[in-house]
């Protein structure tokens, strides 16, 4: 082989030495660079202002989702404003805090006001998110990250702009978590977040169960902590799902053995049933379909939870959708490092329990489910990358 002249030859040998250096200290620069400008207070201000623009884009393509649900939220409210509290006390205690939450709008007649309040509590909840990942990774930058994603987040910003449950929620279960991991349990605020957040939605007794009961054990002996907690989550769970008094249309998805709610797998089985809790619906499908098929119900309802994707949505949506399944991995690497953090510990509580909650009943068919946890697998996820000893000031 002919050799190139002026000695190339023994210089290239050491050149790719030089470039992969330089790409190295390229990527190791670049998300230093990056979290150390959003570190700085004006890029929250940039955060807000792409968030914006983020949801009058969901509102040109979608407007206000008004329908549905919703319309039973808003009738609930009117009746109250009528004077009558059969439904508020009846059909929809659980989700009280919502329909009252509603009814100023609903009096002045004017539901856009609603969607206005559902964006302000949502921006306040990025900032909740933004202080607990800020506390558990020392970093600031990651801080404003965690609430760069959530106020971008298309899966949870859809709902942002309808008058459902699933928004006012989600912004009150980060408003609480992030409240009692650094307050004292008598806290007036936390109290009324965990009281708001049990009545928003059904399953707000896993979240603010799951919390106090976090927060009570902080102070026994490590030996005994544990197993004081293991009893305690699965005391609130065994609430959840024996607590009786459920309607049949809300079990029939159960017990027809939906894996997304609308679309049975056992159409009829709600004839042979005669109980009124989940706990009762999970007796009659493993009577009915044995162990494995119980379980693989069971399964399929948890996999469907965490599916961004659906063969139904547009090619665009699920392009798009897909992107977020990055959270995942992460969020294990995160969970793995700082598994004995007790932060950490308490959001992968309310994760499990949420999850198998969902194995137990059905899962939805526009994602809904999933807007609630999405922020605590993004407070995971923050936890996979570099943390700061030093921390952060608590209050901040």
């Amino acid at each position: 082989m002919a050799k190139i002249p002026g000695g190339t030859e023994a210089k290239g040998a050491d050149r790719p030495q030089v470039l992969i250096t330089l790409h190295l200290l390229l990527i190791i620069a670049f998300p230093h660079a990056l979290l150390t400008w959003l570190s700085r207070p004006a890029a929250r201000w940039i955060i807000l202002g792409a968030h914006l623009l983020f949801l009058l884009g969901i509102f040109l393509h979608q407007g206000v989702l008004t329908d549905k649900e919703a319309l039973k939220y808003v009738g609930c409210a009117t009746e109250v404003l009528h004077g009558d509290f059969h439904d508020l006390t009846g059909n929809y205690l659980k989700y009280g805090a919502y329909v009252l939450f509603l009814l100023p709008f609903v009096a002045l007649g004017s539901l856009w006001l609603a969607v206005l309040a559902q964006i302000g509590l949502g921006i306040s909840s990025a900032f909740a998110l933004s202080r607990i990942v800020a506390r558990s990774t020392g970093s600031k930058g990651l801080g404003n990250l965690s609430m760069a994603v959530l106020l971008l987040c298309y899966p949870v910003q859809l709902w942002t702009l309808a008058l459902y449950t699933e928004s006012f929620f989600t912004s009150l279960g980060i408003l609480f978590i992030e409240r009692i991991t650094r307050t004292e349990i008598r806290d007036a605020w936390t109290l009324v977040l965990g009281l708001l957040t049990l009545f928003a939605r059904p399953v707000g007794i896993l979240f603010v169960g799951t919390a106090f009961i976090w927060k009570w054990t902080g102070t026994a002996p490590s030996g005994k902590r544990s197993a004081l907690r293991l009893i305690g989550y699965c005391a609130v769970f065994a609430a959840s799902i024996l607590l009786p008094g459920i309607k049949p249309a809300q079990l029939a998805p159960i017990v027809e053995a939906h894996v997304i709610a609308g679309m049975p797998g056992d159409s009829g089985a709600m004839e042979s049933f005669t109980g009124s809790s989940i706990g009762e619906a999970q007796v009659f499908l493993w009577k009915r379909h044995g162990a494995i098929g119980w379980l693989d119900l069971a399964v399929r309802r948890m996999c469907s939870l965490f599916t961004l994707h659906r063969p139904y949505y547009s090619i665009g949506h699920n392009l798009f959708a897909v992107t977020y399944y990055v959270l995942y991995p992460l969020a294990m690497i995160g969970l793995w490092r700082w598994r004995k953090e007790p932060a950490v510990g308490l959001v992968t509580s309310i994760l499990v329990s949420y999850t198998l909650l969902i194995g137990l009943t059905h899962d939805e068919w526009g994602g809904r489910f999933l807007v609630p946890i999405l922020p605590w697998i993004l407070f995971l996820a923050a936890q996979a990358f570099h943390r700061n000893d030093q921390g952060v000031d608590p209050a901040r």
